[in-house]
Formats: C-alpha cells, structure tokens, sequence
C-alpha cells in the first residue's frame, strides 16, 4: 500500500481545469465593524488560489460563512462586505448568492 505525495492546487493543469466549475471553501470569516471590514488578510490570502484557478480556465465559485448565526440568517453576518471586496481584489464583478437552500 503507498500513499501518493501530497498535491497542491498548482498540481492542476490547464487541462483538468479549463471549462470545468470548481468550487472552493474560503475562510472569509473577517472582522467588521457593522458593514465595514476592519482586517481584509483573509479575503486578501484566498486570491492567489482564485486568480490560479481561473487563469487556468475555471469557473470558479467561492463558499464561506460569517460569523454564527443562531435563529436563521442574520444581516450582521452577511457576506455582503467580502463580496464587494472580493470584486475590487480581482477586478471583475463577484455575485452573492442571497441563499443557498430552495428554488433562488
């Protein structure tokens, strides 16, 4: 029994990539102080990955959470903030998906 060596996201080639959706998991869990992001080194640590995926041809979508929520979705902890600054990092348009669960 042998246990291949660890890979990274280099690992993917142009041609396991192009055309394909990956989605990736970002800890995009941020400090803000109501809607305004006091600490962006988390979003800022997620580009490289997401800029190498999609110059590889990738349909990248990115999936957090932010913050606990007890009883539902609470406004303080949308991603709202990280979507906006996710755009200005990597220069194109970043959709926020309003739900995850049901038809939208």
């Amino acid at each position: 029994f042998e246990l291949e060596a660890k890979k990274s996201i280099e690992d993917l080639t142009e041609e396991e990539l192009k055309g394909k959706k990956v989605l990736v998991r970002c800890d995009l869990n941020v400090p803000l102080d109501g809607k305004t992001i006091t600490d962006d080194t988390r979003i800022r640590s997620s580009i490289p990955t997401i800029e190498y995926l999609k110059g590889k041809g990738a349909i990248v979508s990115v999936c957090s959470h932010l913050g606990r929520p007890k009883d539902g979705p609470e406004d303080k902890f949308s991603l709202g903030p990280c979507a906006e600054r996710l755009t200005e990092l990597l220069g194109q348009d970043v959709k926020l998906a309003g739900d995850c669960i049901g038809e939208e």
